[in-house]
C-alpha cells in the first residue's frame, strides 16, 4: 500500500511538471500580439492601486496598466493620403513607401480601425497597442485601379486598396479599414467600374465618405449651393450603394464656414445628410473619442508625408508619440472599459462612454 501511494504521489508530480513545462511553452511561441510601448514608465514603489469614487479599480490581473502605459484618453493619429502613385511629393505617396507607412505603423503597435469605429467609440484592440485611422480623399485613380489580365480584371498590386489587402494577409492582426472621401462623376478614376469599386470596398469593410459632389469649397459658397454639394454626393453614392449611410465629411481644400450648422446636417431637394464627423486637413492627431476636447465636427488629421515644409508629417508624429508616450492612446484591451491614469480621469468624459466602465488606475 505503501509503494503504491508513493508511485501515485509521485505521478501527480510529474503531470503538474509537465503542465508548467506546457505552459511555458505556449508563453513563448504565442507571446503578447503589442509590447510596451518605448518610453513606458514602470509603476513607482509601493504606489496603491485601489481607487474610490464611482469609477472602477484595476482588475487584479496579468496586465500591467502601468508598464504598457494604457491610456485610453489619448491622442490617435487620423492620416491623410492622396493621391498613391509617382512621383513622391506631399499629396503622392508612392507605392513602396505607402508600404512602409505600414510596415512602421504595424512595428510601432498601431492598429487600423474605421473612421465610423471611432466616431461611435468602438476601439476594440489587445493590451498596449494604439489605433490608427486611414483616409484617403479624391478618390484618386491610385487608391483603387484594375487591372485587366487575360480579360478578367483584378486590382492593382500597388493601389492603395491592393496593398492594404495584401499587407493584411500578411499582417491579419493589423486589421482592414480605411475610409475614400470621395466627390462625382468618375471616383477613382476608372468611369465604367464605379460601380464594382464601390459595392467591392463596403463588401470589404471599407467606408465612403463625403467629400463634395463636385469638390466644392465650403467656405466659399453660399448655404444653398454647400447643401447642395453635401447632398448630391449622398444621394449619387446611394445610387450605387442602396440603404448606405454616408456619416463623415473631408472638407474639400480645409476649407469651412464660419457658421457650420448646415454643413454638419442639412437636406437638398428631399436628400437628406448628417456628417457626424468632420475631417479637417492634416495638422496633428485628434483627441480621444472619450476625450473632453473630443470635437467630431473639428477632427484634426496627420499628412502622410516626409515631405512636409508645411509642418509635421506621420513620422515627424511617429517620433513625437514614441518619445512622449503619455500622449498616445494606449488600448487596455478591454472594449467594455475605458482605462486612464487617475491624475487624467478628468480629461474623459463620461457621457461620451456609451455604456463603457471608466476604469482608473
Amino acid at each position: 500500500m505503501k509503494l503504491a501511494t508513493a508511485l501515485r504521489r509521485h505521478s501527480s508530480r510529474i503531470k503538474q511538471i509537465a503542465l508548467m513545462v506546457t505552459a511555458l511553452l505556449l508563453l513563448m511561441i504565442f507571446p503578447l500580439s503589442c509590447s510596451k510601448p518605448e518610453g513606458s514608465a514602470e509603476p513607482p514603489a509601493g504606489e496603491d492601486e485601489n481607487r474610490g469614487g464611482e469609477q472602477l479599480d484595476a482588475p487584479d490581473e496579468e496586465i500591467d496598466y502601468h508598464a504598457l502605459g494604457v491610456n485610453e484618453a489619448g491622442e490617435i493619429m487620423i492620416l491623410m493620403y492622396h493621391e498613391i502613385g509617382a512621383p513622391e511629393d506631399i499629396w503622392c505617396r508612392t507605392p513602396d513607401n505607402f508600404r512602409k507607412d505600414l510596415e512602421t505603423l504595424y512595428e510601432a503597435g498601431y492598429r487600423l480601425i474605421s473612421m465610423n469605429d471611432l466616431l461611435d467609440g468602438k476601439i476594440d484592440l489587445p493590451a498596449g497597442c494604439s489605433p490608427v485611422v486611414l483616409t484617403f480623399d479624391d478618390g484618386r485613380g491610385g487608391q483603387f485601379r484594375y487591372l485587366d489580365e487575360d480579360g478578367k480584371q483584378v486590382i492593382d498590386p500597388d493601389c492603395a486598396v491592393g496593398i492594404l489587402e495584401d499587407f493584411h494577409k500578411a499582417h491579419p492582426d493589423f486589421g482592414l479599414a480605411a475610409t475614400f472621401y470621395i466627390f462625382y462623376e468618375a471616383p477613382f478614376g476608372q468611369a465604367k467600374h464605379v460601380q464594382q469599386k464601390l459595392s467591392y470596398l463596403v463588401e470589404q469593410g471599407f467606408e465612403i465618405g463625403n467629400h463634395c459632389y463636385s469638390h466644392g469649397n465650403l467656405r466659399r459658397l453660399s448655404p444653398e449651393q454647400a447643401r447642395r454639394e453635401l447632398a448630391l454626393q449622398v444621394k449619387r453614392t446611394q445610387e450605387y450603394l442602396p440603404g448606405y449611410t454616408v456619416r463623415s465629411l473631408a472638407l474639400p481644400f480645409g476649407e469651412r464656414p464660419a457658421e457650420m450648422s448646415y454643413i454638419i446636417e442639412g437636406s437638398y431637394e428631399g436628400t437628406a445628410y448628417r456628417n457626424e464627423g468632420i475631417l479637417l486637413v492634416g495638422a496633428n492627431p485628434a483627441p480621444s473619442p472619450f476625450s473632453t476636447t473630443f470635437n467630431p465636427a473639428a477632427l484634426p488629421r496627420v499628412r502622410a508625408s516626409e515631405m512636409d515644409t508645411a509642418g509635421m508629417g506621420l513620422y515627424d508624429w511617429l517620433e513625437r508619440l514614441r518619445d512622449n508616450p503619455e500622449r498616445r492612446y494606449i488600448s487596455d484591451g478591454d472594449p467594455a472599459t475605458v482605462a486612464v491614469p487617475e491624475a487624467l480621469s478628468g480629461q474623459v468624459d463620461e457621457s461620451r462612454l456609451n455604456g463603457k466602465s471608466l476604469l482608473t488606475y
